[in-house]
């Protein structure tokens, strides 16, 4: 029975010097993992206020607040909850105005910038307005260059401001196989199409990059040759729509003048 007993003290000996060193690895592996991913998951959970927003939203003529209205483009995978805190700041500045598109599941990047034109057109209508001001987020700032090269809205769009897009394409779409990652890839037909297209002089073209932005690689694809560049490393992806510092950059870019010139995209 004493033998037993030591037996089974050695096991649990061995077992919690095992659990120590298993922990050690786990801290140890952990502490590896390079910091801005652990950034961007740790962000994942903010964004969980985007699923108290419906799909819908009804397109309705607010009151004039002496500026064009705001029409948001959410990204891949989110939907017009995404800019809903970005909203609200800019409510509480002025801009009391905007109006926040939803693309269904399975369309294709053409597909949506169709139905992008379409809402544009169907703010204008409400608004008496003639031109709106674009925010997009990551690929929706494809889009939104789409509907205005190939939708013929460049004359109603007052500013494009794109935030993290992979205006050149982007290395981590080869992770999946969809119809809108293999559009995202830097070697698609449709970036190299997209990008040997001139943008109208009228339309202003703002883009916000970081260096650290794990879903643009390389960083400076979010870069337009030609166009109002803003930096704003270290952010995440995600820091575009949840970081105050985003919202109150984009507000200021918002109140900038511009002067038409030819903007080489």
């Amino acid at each position: 029975m004493t033998d037993f007993k030591e037996y089974l003290k050695s096991i649990g000996r061995a077992a919690i010097k095992g659990g120590k060193l298993a922990g050690s690895k786990v801290a140890d592996g952990y502490g590896k993992i390079d910091p801005d991913v652990m950034r961007h998951l740790a962000q994942v959970p903010l964004l969980s206020y985007s699923l108290l927003v419906s799909g819908q939203e009804e397109i309705a003529p607010g009151k004039p607040d002496g500026f064009a209205p705001i029409v948001f483009v959410h990204g891949l995978g989110g939907n017009r909850g995404n800019f809903l805190l970005m909203a609200w700041y800019l409510r509480l500045h002025g801009r009391k105005r905007s109006y926040r598109i939803h693309f269904k599941g399975g369309q294709s990047l053409h597909e949506m910038a169709n139905t992008l034109a379409r809402f544009v057109r169907s703010v204008k209508k409400a608004t008496g307005e003639k031109q709106v001001e674009i925010v997009a987020h990551s690929l929706g700032g494809i889009v939104a260059r789409l509907a205005i090269t190939e939708h013929r809205i460049a004359r109603s769009v007052k500013t494009l401001i794109t935030l993290g897009t992979p205006h050149h394409g982007t290395y981590p779409a080869r992770y999946a196989s969809t119809n809108a990652t293999l559009d995202m890839r830097p070697d698609s037909e449709l970036i190299k199409a997209l990008n040997e297209k001139t943008m109208p002089s009228s339309v202003r073209v703002v883009t916000f990059f970081s260096r650290n932005d794990l879903f643009v690689l390389p960083w400076n694809s979010a870069v337009v040759e030609g166009a109002e560049q803003v930096d704003m490393t270290p952010f995440t992806h995600y820091s575009y729509l949840i970081d105050p510092g985003s919202w109150a950059a984009v507000a200021a870019s918002l109140k900038q003048p511009f002067e038409n010139r030819e903007t080489n995209l």
